[in-house]
């Protein structure tokens, strides 16, 4: 049969096929021998509906695109050519197995790993990125793990011919795995560019971390949950991830480019600054994108690469800021400090120099090209209300009532946010805030995480002693459920 091949055949007079390691839509992947180097190669040999004239010299040339690309974490293409008409590509020939195959096997993997392997994969992006390649299908299984734990990512720039042709021809479980870890411009059919592979490469984190990718379902479920649901947070699966590494996962998935991280690089950086470094206080610091990252009118590959280094707290007090200014009305509604009192507190004289203004809160319901970057702030903001309420929970100093009660709240603010009802987000937060402080005067919220975070967001709760005092003994702290009816 023309095109075909078995064991011993040579491609090319100079590449010997020996076993099939694997076969999938459109191609099969031989080990093999480069004769006139005289060491191990894959063969990766495409299908022969890849053979038509059109798309073998866009094959061609996305090989040929993806070979500039040398790097430790990214596997290596030696060559293209064509035998009996059929594409075939050369590589290294790895060992180990792809980080599918890891999952399906291991489940959920240890955070510190997590955080090795994805930075690895982010370095990996990085240069190819660099070199103008784009994955456009990251996934785990394009992401393979040696035996001596390097890993490297596979398939750059012939991932996106494959997918066209196995969605020609409605290849549905495969169509399914690529589905899950789609960023919502590919979706749109704006076209994936870096953002996109740090979209996927935020699922994959989020897999690895939680044992499942963050959306589940059919496709059409898939699309909508990428365009328009939140995902949910990490550590409501799994309380013992960090929450520095959440929140760099949440920032992957946010619905705009413009609010993610703003390159594979920083990604990188991230995740080996969580864990590392600490602040003199003892606080872990992160990596995280400043302002200018956040204005939502540049592409990903045009933002300034600058970084601020924060402690986590204060980057919760931040965002904390920027959240306000979304969801706070030109009227304040009285439920934030007057600006006389912003203007000297150190959040926002943090907040100032970084050219952020309390002054640009829109009051349009509908959300807008540049308004959804920051409402993607806000969801990441609520998030970390929640883990302060966690903490706090932890504690002993909330009742248990209140804590359910204002777990509803932060779901239907992030709920509406997701809709771009911003008029009723901020009424949620509002009523949240009031809970809060009805919560504060009848002693059942002592000091802690939760109102530190707050009051570092712009939000600060009365004193527990400027309260009246209601019989609960011991200024500040929540003596527990016990006798509250």
């Amino acid at each position: 049969m023309r095109g075909s091949i078995e064991a011993t055949s040579v491609l090319a007079g100079r590449y010997r096929v020996d076993a099939l390691i694997g076969r999938g839509a459109v191609a099969e992947v031989w080990s093999g021998h480069d004769l006139t180097r005289d060491w191990p190669v894959a063969v990766k040999l495409f299908a022969p509906q890849m053979a038509d004239p059109a798309m073998r010299a866009r094959f061609v040339s996305e090989a040929r695109i993806a070979a500039r690309v040398v790097h430790t974490n990214v596997v290596s293409v030696f060559d293209v050519g064509e035998h009996d008409g059929r594409p075939f590509l050369v590589m290294e020939l790895l060992s180990g197995r792809s980080l599918a195959a890891e999952i399906a096997e291991r489940g959920p993997l240890p955070p510190e790993k997590v955080r090795h392997l994805v930075g690895q994969a982010a370095a990996g992006l990085d240069a190819a990125h660099r070199a103008d390649v784009v994955h456009r299908d990251i996934k785990p299984a394009n992401l393979h793990l040696t035996a001596d734990g390097l890993l490297k990512v596979v398939d750059f720039g012939i991932a996106r011919l494959a997918g066209e042709e196995m969605s020609r021809l409605t290849a549905a479980g495969t169509v399914v795995g690529t589905a899950a870890y789609l960023s919502p411009e590919q979706i749109l059919g704006h076209g994936g560019d870096a953002g996109a592979d740090l979209y996927a490469l935020g699922c994959v984190c989020y897999e690895l971390l939680c044992g499942r990718p963050p959306f589940v379902g059919v496709p059409t479920e898939l699309i909508h949950q990428h365009l328009n649901q939140p995902p949910m947070p990490p550590r409501s699966l799994r309380p013992d991830i960090p929450a520095d590494l959440e929140a760099l996962v949440l920032a992957m998935l946010a619905k705009e480019p413009a609010a993610r991280p703003a390159s594979a690089a920083q990604v990188r950086h991230a995740l080996l600054s969580i864990g590392s470094r600490r602040a003199p206080g003892g606080t872990a610091v992160l990596e995280v994108p400043g302002p200018d990252t956040w204005s939502g009118h540049d592409s990903p590959r045009r933002w300034s690469a600058s970084r601020l280094y924060l402690a986590s707290a204060a980057f919760a007090a931040l965002v904390g800021v920027l959240v306000l200014t979304i969801l706070t009305d030109s009227a304040r509604q009285g439920a934030a400090p007057p600006p006389s009192a912003l203007a000297t507190s150190p959040v926002t004289a943090a907040s100032s120099s970084l050219g952020m203004s309390p002054s640009t809160a829109p009051t349009s319901t509908r959300p807008s090209s540049t308004t959804r970057p920051a409402a993607s702030k806000a969801l990441a903001w609520l998030a970390a209300l929640d883990r302060a309420l966690a903490a706090h929970q932890r504690q002993g100093g909330i009742a248990p009532d209140v804590a359910r009660e204002l777990r509803t709240r932060i779901a239907e603010a992030r709920e509406k946010l997701n809709e771009g009802k911003i008029g009723e987000a901020r009424s949620r937060v509002m009523d949240l805030r009031k809970r809060l402080t009805k919560a504060r005067r009848e002693g059942r919220l002592a000091d802690g995480p939760l109102v530190t975070f707050l009051a570092r967001s712009g939000m600060p709760l009365p004193p527990i002693d400027q309260q009246p005092d209601h019989g609960h003994p011991g200024k500040g702290r929540y003596k527990g459920h016990k006798g509250h009816k």
